[in-house]
C-alpha cells in the first residue's frame, strides 16, 4: 500500500476513534476500574491502602496492564486520569485498526472493509449474551487491549506469519484470561494447539480445588458464570452468532471470499466446542472452582468477529457506494448506542474528561474523601453501593484512595479468581448486613469490630452521627 493510502486509512481510524469515544462515552473511575486504578495508583504510591489491598493487587499477579500503565504515568510525566484516559483511546484505536486489518484479508471491496469496520465502531457497547461484556468497555480495560492483541494475531496466523506469537503473548501480559479464549480461536483457525498454553493461565489462579463454602455461597448469586442458568434469550445470543457465521462460510464459499468462509466456518466450530466445554467445565462438582474463569466469555472474540464480518457483507450487498444508505443506517445506528448510554448512566457525565469537576454527587463525595480525610482511614459503605440510584456504577477505592470495607460487587468478582479470600470478604460483608437500617451503635460496632473510622450514607443519613461533608444524595460522617 502507498504512503498516502496508509495515511488517509490511519485518519479514518482516528475520525473512527473519536467518533466511537462521542458515542459511547468514557468513565474513569467506573466498572472494572474499581479494581484496577487502585491496583495502579498503589503501585505509584505503595502507602495508599494499607487494610484492603488484597482485593485488588491480586491482580497484578497475572497480568502487566497495572505496571504498564503506572510506567507510562512514571515516564511521560501526564497526571493518571490523562494517561488513563490516552491507553483507552489507544485501545479503541487498536481494537478497530486490528478489525480493519482483517476486513483486508477477508473482503476485495473497500466499502465492504469499511463498512465492517465502522459497524463495530458504531456497537463498540454492544453486550455480549449472557457474559456482563461489551465488545468495548467504556472506561479502560486490559480486555480492550488483549482483543487488539488478538485481532492482530488472526490476521498473522491467517498468513502464516510467526509473528503471531508475539501478538498472543502480549495478549497475555494484558488479559491472560481472554487470551486464553482468543488462543483457543486461533489454535482452530490454524488447527493446531499450541503446547501448554493453557498452563499460563491456570498456574496463578486455584483452578480445579475444592470449592470452599464461602466461595460456593458467593457464586450462587453470579449466575453469569454458569450457562445452564441463563435466560432462554441468553442462548438466542449464543446460538444466533453461530449459526450466522455458517451462513457466512456458505456465502464466502458461493461468492469466492475463501478467508471469510475459512475465519467464520472455523470461528463457528470453535465457539461451538467453546460453549460446550464450558457447560460441561461449570456442572461437575469435581472441578467446581473452573466456573471462575467465566468460560462462556468465549464468546467475546466470536461477538467482535461476527460484528466486522456483519458490516462487511452489508456493505458489499447493500451500502454500496451510496452515502446516503451509509447515512440510514449508521446515524440511527449512533444515536440509538448514544441513548442507551446516556439512559444507563443519567447522574453521570458522558464523557468525564480529565480535570473536569465530578458531575456524579457520590463522586463529588469520594473526591471530598480524598482532600479531607486521614489516608489511614478504613470506611465502610453500602455493600451495593455502586448499584444504588444516581451512583452509576463508580468505585470508591479509585477515586477516594482511601481503604474500605469489602462489597459484594466488584470486591466478589476479586472473589470469584481467588476463592480463599471467601472468607475474609464474607465476614466483612456480614458486618454490613442490613445496612440501610443502621443506627448509630451499629456503626460503632463497625468501628470496634473492624477498625472503621468513616462512613459514606445516602441522605438523609442517620442521628447522632458528626457528618462535615454532605451533598443532595450522601454524607461523609466520622466515627467519633
Amino acid at each position: 500500500m502507498i504512503p498516502w493510502q496508509r495515511l488517509r486509512d490511519a485518519i479514518l481510524l482516528l475520525g473512527l476513534t473519536a467518533a466511537a469515544l462521542l458515542v459511547h462515552g468514557y468513565h474513569f473511575d467506573f466498572e472494572d476500574m474499581a479494581v484496577y486504578l487502585p491496583a495502579i495508583k498503589k503501585i505509584l504510591d505503595p502507602a495508599l491502602y494499607p487494610y484492603d489491598a488484597n482485593f485488588f493487587l491480586l491482580h497484578i499477579r497475572w497480568t502487566q496492564f497495572h505496571s504498564a500503565v503506572a510506567w507510562s504515568v512514571r515516564a511521560m510525566h501526564l497526571p493518571l486520569d490523562w494517561a488513563v484516559l490516552l491507553w483507552h483511546v489507544l485501545g479503541i484505536f487498536l481494537v478497530l485498526l486490528g478489525c480493519f486489518h482483517l476486513a483486508r484479508l477477508c473482503f476485495a471491496e473497500e466499502r465492504a472493509q469499511w463498512a465492517g469496520v465502522t459497524l463495530v465502531a458504531a456497537l463498540l457497547t454492544l453486550p455480549v449474551s449472557g457474559t456482563a461484556l461489551f465488545l468495548v468497555d467504556q472506561q479502560l480495560h486490559p480486555r480492550t487491549l488483549a482483543t487488539a492483541f488478538l485481532l492482530f494475531a488472526l490476521v498473522a496466523v491467517l498468513d502464516r506469519r510467526p509473528v503471531a506469537l508475539l501478538w498472543i503473548f502480549l495478549a497475555i501480559l494484558s488479559h491472560p484470561t481472554m487470551a486464553l479464549y482468543g488462543i483457543c480461536h486461533l489454535a482452530v483457525q490454524a488447527w493446531a494447539i499450541p503446547a501448554g498454553s493453557t498452563a499460563v493461565f491456570a498456574a496463578p489462579i486455584p483452578l480445579g480445588a475444592p470449592a470452599n463454602p464461602k466461595w460456593t455461597e458467593m457464586m450462587y448469586h453470579r449466575s453469569f458464570a454458569y450457562p445452564l442458568k441463563w435466560t432462554w434469550y441468553e442462548w438466542l445470543g449464543v446460538a444466533g452468532p453461530i449459526a450466522l457465521l455458517f451462513y457466512f462460510a456458505g456465502l464466502g464459499r458461493r461468492d469466492r471470499m475463501p478467508r471469510l468462509a475459512h475465519v467464520s466456518l472455523r470461528l463457528a466450530v470453535s465457539t461451538t466446542l467453546g460453549v460446550l466445554g464450558a457447560v460441561v467445565m461449570t456442572n461437575i462438582p469435581s472441578i467446581a472452582t473452573f466456573a471462575a474463569l467465566e468460560p462462556m466469555r468465549v464468546l467475546h472474540f466470536t461477538y467482535m468477529i461476527f460484528v466486522l464480518f456483519a458490516g462487511g457483507l452489508l456493505g458489499k450487498y447493500v451500502l454500496g457506494d451510496r452515502p446516503w444508505r451509509w447515512l440510514l443506517l449508521f446515524l440511527p445506528l449512533s444515536l440509538a448506542m448514544f441513548y442507551v448510554q446516556r439512559r444507563e448512566f443519567p447522574a453521570s457525565r458522558h464523557i468525564e474528561w480529565p480535570g473536569r469537576p465530578a458531575a456524579n454527587l457520590w463522586l463529588q463525595a469520594f473526591e471530598w474523601v480524598r482532600q479531607n480525610t486521614p489516608r489511614g482511614a478504613l470506611f465502610a459503605l453500602d455493600p451495593t453501593f455502586m448499584d444504588r440510584p444516581g451512583e452509576d456504577q463508580h468505585g470508591f477505592r479509585g477515586t477516594a484512595e482511601r481503604s474500605k470495607l469489602a462489597d459484594v460487587g466488584k470486591d466478589a468478582a476479586v472473589v470469584q479468581l481467588y476463592p480463599d479470600m471467601a472468607y475474609q470478604w464474607k465476614l466483612e460483608v456480614s458486618g454490613e448486613e442490613g445496612w440501610r437500617n443502621f443506627q448509630a451503635a451499629d456503626f460503632q460496632r463497625l468501628k470496634k469490630k473492624y477498625g472503621v473510622t468513616w462512613v459514606i450514607l445516602e441522605q438523609p443519613g442517620v442521628p447522632g452521627l458528626s457528618c462535615p461533608y454532605a451533598n443532595a444524595a450522601v454524607r461523609v460522617c466520622r466515627l467519633e
